[in-house]
């Protein structure tokens, strides 16, 4: 009986492997196409674009949705058990929407206000604080900056207070990252739990189900990259600086947080705690790169919303790939198109 279970559970798997694989292709061939067809002007398909675009986020994330850890594992009490009571119930949850408001009101403010958070979390919780993630926060740290960050700041290309505020931040917030991960039972870094090989493929898969995203980023750009995006090494190196630094920030520390915060008062309902932390991720993330329905729509939801679905159900790395990919295309234009 558990045999046969068994094999039913790998046929129901393989099918969902096998559907996704065929939307990848539907969508990947016309979009590699578009993309093609419109390297030398404008978006000549905006409507197809977007629907193939669409299309393949939603089944990415109905794939994702499908499969990961089940609900009843997660942890009880990320927060405390102070924070099941009353009064700790309404600080929480009045917390989780200041957060919120805050982040679709004023990107700047959200990414200080994020700094000041994780760093009175790793105080507060700097029992739980090892060599590994204090140093692993630093080489994140350096590997953006140092692969991206001073390219980005020798071109003007990203503000340099953020440049230098990211530079600084990027380390507590690796480790208070890590820490309400564990905490949560959301997602998970394999770097922290020291399995390398694991973070490798991770990576690697993220860039590859996150493809035909990225070939939809490109196709959607009426021109692509900065002139000044003329050696063969920048689209490998350039999108490091997104894939590390957005997906600390935006993926393991603030779905993380919103979701603590709001576990004490959805404590009977995890998945609504879960789907709102992503859904607003999605759109703060959004926003932050300009706050207009276009980035809300494809920023957010478009590349956002699968994302933060990707680390929820898989872990930190797949999400570093797929934003690594989404950006690779448009940098790898740029340099085709010079």
């Amino acid at each position: 009986m558990i045999a046969e279970v068994a094999v039913r559970e790998r046929g129901r798997i393989d099918r969902r492997v096998g559907v996704l694989a065929v939307v990848w292709l539907a969508a990947a061939g016309p979009l590699a196409a578009m993309l093609l067809l419109g390297a030398t002007g404008p978006d000549r398909f905006p409507v197809p674009r977007g629907v193939l675009h669409a299309a393949y986020a939603l089944a990415l994330v109905s794939y994702l949705a499908c499969r990961g850890p089940s609900l009843p594992q997660l942890p009880e009490s990320p927060l405390g058990n102070a924070a099941n009571t009353l009064p700790g119930r309404l600080a929480t949850t009045t917390a989780a929407l200041v957060l919120c408001l805050v982040g679709l009101l004023d990107a700047g403010l959200f990414m200080l206000v994020l700094v000041v958070v994780a760093l009175v979390l790793a105080v507060t919780w700097r029992r739980q604080l090892t060599l590994r993630a204090g140093v692993l926060g630093l080489v994140a740290s350096a590997l953006a900056f140092l692969a991206s960050g001073i390219t980005f700041w020798r071109h003007n290309f990203v503000a340099k207070p953020m440049l230098v505020l990211m530079l600084v931040a990027i380390p507590p917030m690796f480790v208070a990252a890590g820490m309400l991960v564990a905490r949560t039972g959301l997602g998970a870094v394999r770097v922290l739990e020291g399995r390398y090989g694991a973070a490798a493929r991770s990576f690697l898969a993220g860039v590859v189900l996150f493809a035909p995203l990225g070939l939809a980023n490109a196709a959607s750009r009426a021109r692509f990259g900065p002139a000044w995006v003329d050696q063969w090494w920048q689209p490998l190196v350039l999108p490091v600086w997104s894939g590390i630094v957005e997906e600390v920030v935006f993926r393991a520390v603030l779905v993380c947080l919103l979701f603590a915060l709001l576990q004490p008062a959805l404590k009977r309902a995890p998945g609504a705690g879960i789907a709102t932390a992503v859904l607003v991720s999605a759109i703060v993330f959004g926003l932050g790169h300009g706050q207009t329905v276009g980035n809300l729509l494809s920023a957010g939801l478009g590349f956002g919303l699968p994302m933060a679905v990707i680390f929820v159900r898989r872990d930190w790395e797949h999400a570093v790939g797929a934003h690594y990919m989404v950006n690779f295309v448009p940098w790898l234009m740029a340099l085709l198109a010079r």
